[in-house]
C-alpha cells in the first residue's frame, strides 16, 4: 500500500472548504449530562457534506462504551464535558478532520484512525513524552511551533470547545504524515510508522491505524449504506 491511500482521498472525496475556527454552532435541547444521541441526525451540524456526516457517525459509534439502561449509549467521558456533549465534539472534530484532509490529499478516514490511535480522539490527552493533542504533537518537534502544544493557558481557553482548537493540530500532524510519507518513498504504512516510531518500517503502529480505518469505515457504512460513494475501501 503505497501513497495511493492519501491521494485518492483527493479524488474520490470532494473539498469542503471552510474558515471557520469555532465550528458548528450547537444548540443541545438538554444539558450534556442527560444528552442522548442516538439517532441524531449529524447533518443538521456539520452541512450537507457527505464524508463529514459518514465519518461523524462512524466516530460516534466508535466512541461509545456502554448503554444505558433505560436506552440509549453514553459516550467516552472526555467528550461529555465539553460545551454542547459529545454531538457538538464528534460533529465539529468530523468537520475539522474532513477539512484538513482534503486540503492535504489525505483520506479523512485514515486521518480520523491516527486520531483514534493516537489519542482516542481525545484533544487533551498527553503521552509519556508529552506530545498533545488528538494527533499527538511531540512539543520537542513537530509541537513545538502548535500553540496548543506549548501554551498552557491557550490550552485550558481551548479545552471545553466544541473543537478544542485542532484544527492546528491536525493541520501540523498530517503535515508530518506528508513528510514521513515521502521520505519513506511515497509508502504509506511505513510513513505511518515512522510517525510513531521514527523508521520508514512497517510495524504493529502503521497495521493498527489501517486496522482502525477500516473498523471506522465498516461503522460508517453501517449507519448508512446509501453513502457507499464516499468510501475509500
Amino acid at each position: 500500500m503505497r501513497i495511493t491511500l492519501i491521494c485518492l482521498g483527493v479524488v474520490v472525496i470532494s473539498a469542503w472548504n471552510s474558515h471557520t475556527v469555532a465550528g458548528p454552532s450547537w444548540s443541545p435541547a438538554v444539558p450534556p449530562s442527560e444528552e442522548v444521541i442516538e439517532g441524531i441526525d449529524y447533518r443538521s451540524a456539520v452541512g450537507d457534506h457527505p464524508t463529514s456526516v459518514a465519518l461523524a457517525r462512524a466516530i460516534d459509534a466508535r466512541l461509545i462504551v456502554r448503554e444505558r439502561r433505560q436506552g440509549g449509549p453514553i459516550h467516552v467521558q472526555h467528550c461529555r464535558v465539553t460545551e454542547g456533549g459529545c454531538r457538538a465534539r464528534i460533529a465539529t472534530l468530523s468537520r475539522l478532520i474532513t477539512e484538513a484532509s482534503n486540503r492535504a490529499g489525505v483520506d479523512p478516514f485514515l486521518t480520523a484512525a491516527i486520531a483514534m490511535r493516537e489519542s482516542g480522539l481525545n484533544p487533551l490527552a498527553v503521552s509519556p513524552v508529552g506530545a498533545r493533542g488528538v494527533v499527538q504533537l511531540n512539543p520537542k518537534y513537530r509541537g513545538k511551533t502548535v500553540p496548543f502544544v506549548y501554551n498552557e493557558r491557550y490550552r485550558q481557553e481551548c479545552s471545553l470547545r466544541p473543537g478544542a482548537c485542532q484544527r492546528e493540530v491536525i493541520e501540523a500532524g498530517l503535515g508530518l504524515l506528508q513528510w514521513a510519507t515521502s521520505r519513506c518513498g511515497g509508502d504509506v504504512q511505513q510513513g505511518l510508522a515512522w510517525y510513531n516510531s521514527g523508521r520508514c518500517t512497517k510495524n504493529g503502529y502503521s497495521s493498527g491505524v489501517l486496522s482502525e480505518r477500516r473498523r471506522l469505515l465498516r461503522l460508517a457504512k453501517q449507519a448508512d449504506p446509501t453513502a457507499e460513494g464516499v468510501f475509500l475501501n
